[in-house]
């Protein structure tokens, strides 16, 4: 059975033709990187395949092999359709043999440029910076810690959201991310109650919207705060799509980089179902002082189009941590009055 399909192939032989070459090396890397996306992959790991046999022979054809790394290398960072990151070519090698289509690079650098500045500014969105026994007690309503626990994970995602402006919620079914979700914003409306804050509610499909705002409105009854504060928090969702305006006939939004939605706090629900492109027009499109939220199972619902997000951006497969730098950070920011019990695996890097 063939690996490619005939969308591989043509794409192949045009950055073929467009090399003005009839290179097979070039043409077979070309249908694997275009296979890749088809199922799922941004990038194609030329190391992980080089030398190995792609299809065994059989009577009505040869063997396929890939070739040995270096050469495939050299031969493909001397065509004209080949650049480095920052190039604008068909085809990108970067410098750890990852080969991408063009357009799937540019999603993923300025995506992860775009949560790179989130995740390391400073505390925003607030015309002062919040009272640290205030915010203390708030903490304590909305987030008790739990007799026999160490570790109050849903009390440090709350105060990573307070004073950053990127933060992950990740659990698998049944483990509350919707009732931390309510209660982070309630927390949010009380710590910055001057700002009259704009919140979307979100997913990536209409059945995940319309249950996020189920849950959201059965959560909120029974949150402990003033029914003035249960006002603001939203009880519609949107889907990503409806969110940013489809505008019809493209693959762009009526929000983009170039016209910003008007948030100041943006949710988005089941975020692994979310692909690389999806998510990189929604960071585009947010503006600056915007507070951003994903929440999910990261080990579940992986997205239809190229791009495992959430997981990825979860680092999945190795041990959680917290780095060192949020730690300080934190403790800074509150004081040192508010007790932030770490997991054990707190990490000493200086990586966000």
């Amino acid at each position: 059975m063939n690996i490619f399909n005939n969308i591989d192939l043509h794409f192949a032989k045009f950055i073929n033709e467009l090399a003005d070459e009839n290179d097979p090396d070039l043409f077979l890397a070309s249908a694997l990187v275009s296979n890749a996306a088809g199922n799922g992959d941004v990038c194609l790991d030329l190391g992980k395949l080089a030398g190995k046999v792609i299809l065994e022979e059989k009577e009505d054809r040869e063997t396929l092999s890939c070739p040995a790394l270096d050469i495939w290398l050299e031969k493909l960072k001397r065509t004209n359709v080949v650049g480095k990151p920052g190039d604008y070519r068909p085809l990108i090698l970067d410098d750890k043999n990852r080969l991408y289509l063009h357009r799937y690079w540019n999603y993923e650098k300025t995506l992860a440029d775009a949560i790179k500045k989130k995740a390391t500014d400073d505390i925003i969105g607030l015309l002062a910076k919040p009272d640290a026994n205030y915010l203390k007690m708030l903490l304590e309503k909305y987030f008790p810690d739990i007799t026999g626990e160490r570790s109050n994970l849903q009390k440090l995602a709350a105060l990573t959201t307070v004073f950053k402006r990127f933060c992950i919620i990740s659990g698998g079914r049944g483990t509350g991310k919707t009732t931390v979700i309510a209660k982070i914003l309630a927390l949010l409306t009380e710590v910055e109650a001057k700002n009259k804050l704009k919140i979307y509610l979100c997913a990536p499909t209409g059945k995940a919207a319309a249950k996020l705002a189920e849950s959201i409105r059965n959560t909120k009854i029974n949150i402990d705060c003033s029914d003035e504060r249960k006002k603001l928090i939203p009880e519609d969702a949107y889907t990503i799509h409806r969110m940013l305006k489809t505008i019809p006939g493209s693959s762009g939004f009526y929000y983009n980089a170039d016209n910003k939605l008007s948030a100041d706090i943006v949710i988005v629900d089941e975020a692994s179902m979310v692909d690389l492109a999806l998510l990189t027009k929604l960071v585009e499109a947010l503006p600056d002082k915007a507070r951003l939220v994903l929440a999910g199972d990261k080990d579940q619902l992986a997205s239809v189009e190229a791009g495992s997000v959430l997981g990825d951006l979860c680092n999945r497969g190795n041990i959680p941590a917290y780095s060192g730098r949020l730690y300080e950070e934190l403790y800074k920011e509150t004081e040192g009055s508010i007790d932030i019990a770490f997991p054990d695996s707190k990490s000493t890097s200086d990586k966000p």
